[in-house]
Order: C-alpha cells, then structure tokens, then sequence
C-alpha cells in the first residue's frame, strides 16, 4: 500500500510538471533611437533571469544600476542580484579612453559588458539596454515571460553636448509630476538640457519669495480652456475684464523646484529656467505695473498676442526687480546657464514712454533696438556677477549683442550664424526643424493644433553646423533643441501628440553625427518605438505613415493624389465610407472621382496596417461647372469648380471676398434645389471671417427672384479662432434656373477682436448645391 501511494504521488508530479507551460521567451528588438555611432548585430540572445548576478565598480555604479534594474520588479516579479566587485553574468567597469557621455556594451550569449568613463556615460548605456529588452519591459504590470536580449556589440557617444528639450509651462500649466514625466522621457532618449519656459504673458509659473504678488496675481489667469481640438481660438480669447475672477493657473514653490532639480540630476540632465524679459512679459506687469510702461494692463493675459507687455527700461527700479528676481532664480538653479528669453519685444510702448525716451536720451541711444539692448546689456552683467552665462534668443542681437552672451536661434539659423562668427556660443533651434507645437501632417487630417508645419522628415533632416561656418565657428554650436509652446497644448495627451515621435527625430540628430543617419533605416526603427509608446499607453502621432489626401476640381470631376511621407508603404482605400484593408483597392497613380464620395484610406507596410484613416468627403453637386457670376458680371470659375479648401491661408481653393458677396449661379435648367452648403475660413488674426448673415434666393427666369432662406449666424461669425466654419441653409424643395447668393460680413470688426476697427473679409471655397 506505502510502495502504490509513493507511486501515485510521483505520477501526479510528473504530470503537473508536465501540464506547466515554460515562460514564452521574448527577445528585444535592437531598433535604438538614437542611433549609436556603431552597431554591429550578432546572432543569438542573452536572457537575463532571476539569478543573474550584475556587478559594479563602486557605490556611485550599485545607484545607477539599482534604479534601473529595480523596473524588472514590476514587470518581473523580482530584481537581478547586483554586486560590488567580481564578476557577474552583467558587469559594469570603467574604461577612461571613452568619451565622457560615451559608452560600450557588448551583449553575447553568456554576458553583457559594459564600460564607460562617466556616470553618464553608464547611465546612457543603460537607456540603450532598456530598449534592447523586449517590449514588456514598458508595460504596466507583471509579464510571465523569459528576458531575452539580442547578442550586439555598440560603441556610442553623442554628437553635441547640447540635446535639449523645452517646455513652455506658462501657456498652460503642467504639474510637478508631468514635468518630471518630461525629464523621463528625455533621459531615456538620452536628452541633457531640460529648457524650462516659466514665465511669460499668460503667467508666471515659479516661486519668487521677495515677490510674492508674481504668483499670488501672476499666476492666475481667466480660465478659457477646452479640449476640443478641432477648435482653435488661443489667439482669439477675450480679455480679462474688471470684477472677473481669475482661475486658471499654477506655479511650482521653490521646494518643487528643488525637487524637480534633484530628479534630473540623476538622469543627468541640466535645467535651465527661462524668464522672458524685457518682452513677453504681461503676468510679471500684472503682478508689479510698477516696472511697466504707460497703458499696461493690470491683467495677466488670456491669450496670446499682448501688446503692452513690457518691462520699462527707463526706471531703475526695473533693474532693481529684476536683480532681486534673478538672484532668486540662480540661487535654486545650480547650473551655469541663465535664460532670459529677449524676444518679440513689443517696442511701441518705449516710444511713448517718458521713461523709456529719457532713458534714451540719457545713454545717447539712436532708437529702441539700441534701448533693447541696453537693457539686456545690464541684465547681463546681473548674471555674470554670478559667474553665470546668459543666454536670449537670437533677437538679444538687435542693437549689438551682449559681449558673454549665448545665442540661442530660432528664427532661421541667421542669427546663429552670426553669434558663431561674432566668436559667441549658440544652440540652434530654428522654428522650420524645431518647433514641435506645429502641426505635422495635412491642415485637414490633422488636429487643429498648433499653426504652420513642421513634417517628422523635416526635422530629422536638419544639419545642426550649417556649411557657412569654417571649422573653429562650427565648434561654438554647442547643439540642438526641441522647442514645445503650449499655446494649444492644454493637457499631458496633446503635449505627447505633439511631442513623439518628432523628439526621436530631434534627439537622433543630437546625438548621431549627420552622415551616419538615414530616413529609411529611422522609419523602420520608429515603429519599434511605437510599439514601446503603445505599451506605455502614451499618445503620439502616426501622421508620417499615414495618407495625404490632396485634390484639385475641373468643374466636372475631382483628380485625387495621395502620398506617404514615409517611403515603401502601399496606400489601400475604399470611396463609400466604409474602413479599407489591405484587401480594399490598392491606390497607384491618381484617381479620378465623378459622384459624390467619402475617401477613406490607409497606408500598409508587409500587408499590416499603419498610421491612421484618413478620410476626405468629396461632394459632386448640382451646380458643377455651373457659370458664376459676381455683382459686376465677374465670372469666379472658383465657386463651382468642385475644389475644396483645407485649413490654411495658403490653399489656393480659397475665394477671397471683401465683406460682403453677392453671386448668380445658373445651373443651366430648372433644378429642383433644398439646400445650399459651403466652408468659410476663420483666421481672425488676419481678419477673415465667416459671414453673420446669409439669403438665397432663386429664379426661374433669371430676372424675378424670390428669397428662399435666410441665416444669421452673428455669434457663429463674431468667434475669434482659426478653423474652417460649415454653413447649411435648407428650405423647402423648389424648382429653380438660378441662384442668387449673398452674404455679408463685418463692416467694422467688434471692439476686442485683432483687427478691429477695421472690415472683415469673407473667404469661400465653393458653393455646393443639393
């Protein structure tokens, strides 16, 4: 009985060991961003297990390794032993021959060696390890999986020793938490400066104990925030008016700000904090007008752009803030650099103002840009005294540059080329490669975020050293930056849109040297990082895999292109609205569309899909082709030549009229008509509007017409933004020859508005007929 029950229980064993699965093994992928100096892929894996054993050098070393390595206890359930001294299956040693932010890591079989000559350098060898480990390593809970690496020898060290990214927290506030998410993802893509943008004419964002008022007023603004993003109204909102409360804001005490310090020292990153001055700088007035001009406003602004927001250089009491202010700022911020924005001064207010003229007068200044530079001259010295160096963007050049000063360029890269000339440091960051707050796919497919363009190919093709620049000049570029304004980035989901994946691009151009990257080999590696950002649930954008919808109308039918930016993908669509596949009609060259259509569309790469939909409607209506006339008997093709315009100024489909329209339309036979439809666009700043009021009315004849709808739409039309406004007027079916069409706009733009005082005009694309 004992010999059958040990004989029972030994089976049960073997079949319950039998019935364990063994953990799936995932190998990672070695598509790194930024790309390494050298790689050389092996064959094979190492996998890293509960038992492996990683030893270090020193105590400095079991830091940065044990932050690292303490991740697998999340996704893992348990943490690698690590060691001082010996040898391990994981050893980390010092070679001083490497560069100072370089490293080596050499993946075989049975081991992983890595060496480098600075805690940086391990630091940025460890970010490279993480995205060799298989995707589970970003998720969010416990994977029941084998560690694979795949066996690879990398060489690596950085380009520039300026790889920056900047955060405009003034246009809208991101709290302690999101900032560090900020710095994480910077040392993770092995970014060292963080540019943090804390103050300017929306508010000030940091704790200045000898000023209180900068964050008890300062901070705080009229809360004018939505999350719709096909709506885009920053340079369109009211102004705070007396009795209104503020609400909307936020500022970092100096305990935050030391806090923030300390987390990015250990991911090896600097931060430098950017005060806007003399310019941009309407919350700092709100907060003290003592130191502004004549007619500053006691509000900090809703929106942008503010006109009387300047320091006032005339009054010494104005340096004496700014000390005071600045003194403040350099004793939390340990390192050397020191921003003080000097941008888009607004120089108006100095040209009525009797300080700013006596001022003037006094130092024998010839006009405002010499007073500009004055003042950034002894705002200078107020950072040098503190062994600091200041850096301002390049507009610090007008009237003469400051003799220490470094140039950060962001209009172009004339005004770097000039500092680097003129013997000063620069960081290049010109707005065509470097501002990520533009949109970066097609006006109409993209949300209606930011303003102009800036496509992912565009900024990873930028040659940080322009060719102008002899060897010695081409050494004062100390590197490149990504720049992110928050004007419409009000929350964390917009500022990763924005952000990834043109920060990958940004980031590989700061660290590998020009002649070593490739659009090609970078699109590949890409899709590696969205799979990562996927298991991280973060939000980015897929618009340089997806497809452009671009058309032009004959009046009889619409010629359709698309294209990818990405090169090697297939384009599959379908024309009744329904989700291609890649089985859907595969798109070659052009495509021609005579009925009314809703193009849907995606791009494929080896038969999986990519990017996103993209999706256009395509209406062929009764009246094309149809002769237009306007009140002096001009034919406008334009109204019914079935093109349609996209949302930018610059789309030729777009009709611009004054502010009033009156058009005929002969559809050549009696029709039976309902309803008419058309786009206005809405760029207020320029002063384009829709129209407030709209009649139809239609003829048989051509001579007797008889009104068939009106439509006013006043607060529809009075709307401050920058979109494209949909218009349909119904009525009752009716047979018709002809259509008249009238529309009117503002005689005078309202008070409040851009360009008020001023008409409005009336952009139209066309007149569709149904």
């Amino acid at each position: 009985m004992y010999r059958f029950i040990i004989r029972l229980v030994f089976c049960l064993l073997v079949l319950n060991a039998c019935d364990k699965k063994e953990d799936e093994l995932q190998i990672g992928r070695a598509d790194i961003i930024p790309k390494p100096i050298s790689q050389v892929d092996g064959k094979g894996h190492f996998e890293i297990k509960s038992t492996s054993i990683i030893t270090v050098e020193n105590e400095e070393q079991h830091v940065i390794v044990s932050k690292f390595f303490s991740q697998f206890q999340k996704v893992a359930g348990w943490i690698p032993e690590i060691k001082i001294g010996g040898q391990g299956d994981i050893n980390f040693s010092t070679n001083v021959s490497i560069k100072p932010e370089g490293y080596t890591l050499k993946a075989t079989k049975n081991s992983i060696t890595i060496q480098a000559a600075t805690n940086a350098g391990f630091y940025y060898a460890l970010q490279t390890l993480k995205q060799l480990l298989p995707i589970a390593i970003y998720e969010k809970s416990q994977k029941s999986i084998r560690w694979g690496i795949p066996v690879v020898t990398i060489d690596d060290y950085p380009a520039f020793g300026w790889r920056g990214y900047m955060l405009d927290v003034s246009r809208h506030f991101f709290s302690k938490d999101q900032v560090k998410d900020v710095i994480d993802f910077m040392g993770e893509l092995k970014l060292n400066r963080f540019h943090w943008h804390l103050a300017d004419d929306q508010g000030w964002r940091i704790e200045i104990k000898s000023y209180p008022k900068l964050t008890e007023i300062g901070a705080w603004r009229m809360d004018y925030n939505h999350t719709d993003e096909n709506k885009s109204d920053w340079w369109g909102r009211p102004a705070q008016k007396p009795g209104e409360k503020a609400t909307y804001g936020g500022f970092y005490t100096q305990e935050d700000v030391k806090e923030i310090i300390a987390y990015a020292k250990e991911r090896n990153i600097e931060i430098i904090p950017e005060i806007d001055m003399p310019g941009h700088a309407q919350a700092t007035i709100a907060a003290y007008p003592e130191i502004g001009c004549v007619n500053a406003l006691p509000y900090v602004a809703t929106g942008g752009v503010f006109k009387n927001n300047t320091y006032n250089p005339g009054k010494e009491e104005t340096f004496q803030f700014a000390e005071k202010m600045l003194n403040e700022i350099m004793d939390l911020f340990p390192y050397k650099y020191v921003h003080i924005g000097g941008d888009e001064c607004n120089k108006e207010q100095w040209k009525v103002d009797p300080f700013a003229q006596q001022r003037m007068k006094q130092e024998k200044l010839k006009d405002e840009h010499e007073l500009q530079s004055y003042f950034i001259k002894r705002i200078e010295k107020i950072i040098n005294s503190r062994n600091r160096i200041m850096i301002g963007w390049d507009e610090i050049l007008e009237g003469g540059l400051a003799p220490n000063a470094t140039v950060m360029s962001w209009r172009g890269e004339r005004g770097g080329i000039a500092s680097a000339k003129a013997g000063h440091e620069v960081i290049m960051t010109p707005s065509n490669y470097c501002y990520i707050d533009l949109k970066q796919g097609h006006d109409d497919l993209e949300p209606n975020l930011g303003y102009s363009r800036l496509l992912l190919s565009k900024a990873y093709s930028y040659k940080v050293i322009p060719d102008t620049l002899n060897t010695e000049e081409g050494k004062l570029i100390k590197g490149i930056q990504a720049n992110l304004w928050t004007e419409s980035i009000s929350d964390w989901s917009k500022l990763t849109y924005m952000t990834f994946p043109r920060v990958y691009a940004i980031a590989e151009t700061a660290w590998t040297p020009h002649e070593k990257k490739n659009w090609n080999d970078f699109t590949n590696r890409l899709l590696t990082q969205f799979d990562r950002l996927d298991a991280q649930e973060v939000r980015y954008a897929v618009s340089a895999f997806s497809p452009w919808i671009d058309h032009k109308g004959n009046g009889k039918e619409i010629e359709v292109t698309m294209k990818t930016e990405v090169e090697g993908l297939t384009i599959h669509y379908t024309l009744d609205g329904t989700e291609p596949s890649y089985k859907s009609p595969k798109y070659e060259n052009g495509l021609t569309i005579s009925e009314n259509s809703e193009l849907k569309a995606r791009a494929f790469k080896n038969e999986k899909a990519v990017g996103y939909i993209s999706s256009k409607k395509f209406p062929v209506h009764l009246a094309k082709n149809s002769n237009v006339l306007n009140e002096k008997g001009k034919e406008i093709k334009e109204m019914t030549d079935l093109s349609y315009g996209a949302l930018s100024k610059g789309d030729k489909a777009w009709y611009h009229f004054s502010n009033k329209v009156e058009l005929t339309i002969n559809l050549g036979k009696e029709t039976e008509v309902k309803k008419i439809q058309f786009d206005g666009l809405r760029f207020t700043i320029s002063g384009i509007y829709p129209p407030k009021e709209i009649e139809v009315f239609g003829s048989v004849d051509g001579k007797t017409y008889t009104l068939l709808a009106k439509k006013e739409q006043l607060e529809e039309a009075s709307e401050q933004g920058r979109n494209k406004v949909s218009t349909t007027i119904s009525f009752d079916p009716v047979k018709v020859k002809m259509l008249k069409f009238k529309a009117s706009g503002f005689e005078i733009i309202p008070e409040g508005h851009h360009k008020s005082g001023s008409s409005s005009q009336i952009w139209i694309d066309e007149i569709v007929v149904k």
